[in-house]
């Protein structure tokens, strides 16, 4: 009986191993399909370098810098509505205003929701620098990093970098410099100086747009463009 037992043990201690190891697997392979999945969305969702070229630009400004109309968002990466205005409202605002040289658009640091959001807007400002803006927070964006998760650690934002073809090397030691702080700093502190409540912000031609829907921005657009003949 006593051998019985003890066989049955070893049986019921195996079956469980069995299943903690089962159970590890399927944690991993889970992990690496969202991972896979996330990626591939992103992928999908990245803009090819040929769209950003037919664009002109000049830091996180893209459009002609004489348009009648200056459209302005103060927003923060990790924001999931600042997400979805990427999706819905910037890329349709470049696309139906921007592409036509009536408008310009201009993304504004205002990194309120964590470090990563800090160190999201410094490594844009670093892009920036670099000349591949436009591409790199197309990236992030596609991303939807939230809740200072991981998404934007600094490595993340590094590898991302070289995603779109950037010195990493180099991206690295302006992320670390005191310069990329100071610029998100700056433009932190403007928002706050306007009393900026949250994210996303618009301002039209210098004036802060309330919106209930997103269509609310596209009629005041509208109305400045009508009010300029365009």
């Amino acid at each position: 009986m006593a051998k019985k037992a003890t066989k049955k043990s070893r049986s019921g201690a195996s079956s469980m191993w069995v299943t903690v190891g089962a159970a590890v697997v399927l944690a991993l392979a889970l992990i690496i399909a969202q991972n896979w999945w996330n990626d591939r969305q992103a992928a999908q969702s990245i803009r090819a370098a040929s769209y950003w070229a037919q664009f002109p630009t000049e830091g996180t400004r893209i459009g002609p810098a004489d348009a009648v109309v200056h459209v302005e968002e103060y927003f923060d990466f990790q924001c999931p509505h600042c997400q979805t205005a990427s999706d819905l409202v910037v890329k349709r605002l470049l696309d139906e205003y921007v592409a036509e040289g009536k408008v310009a658009f201009t993304y504004r640091f205002y990194p309120i929701l964590g470090p990563e959001s800090v160190l999201a807007a410094q490594a844009a400002y670093c892009a920036m620098e670099m000349g591949a803006f436009w591409p790199y927070q197309d990236l992030l964006f596609a991303k939807k990093g939230m809740g200072n998760r991981g998404t934007f650690s600094r490595n993340n934002l590094i590898s991302y970098a070289r995603q779109i073809g950037l010195d990493g090397d180099a991206f690295a030691q302006c992320l670390d410099s005191t310069r990329a702080a100071q610029y998100v700093q700056r433009q932190y502190d403007q928002a706050v100086r306007l009393g900026l409540l949250g994210v996303p912000t618009f301002f039209v031609n210098g004036r802060q747009v309330n919106l209930m829907t997103w269509e609310d921005l596209f009629r005041v657009i509208d109305q400045e463009l009508q009010a300029a003949g365009r």
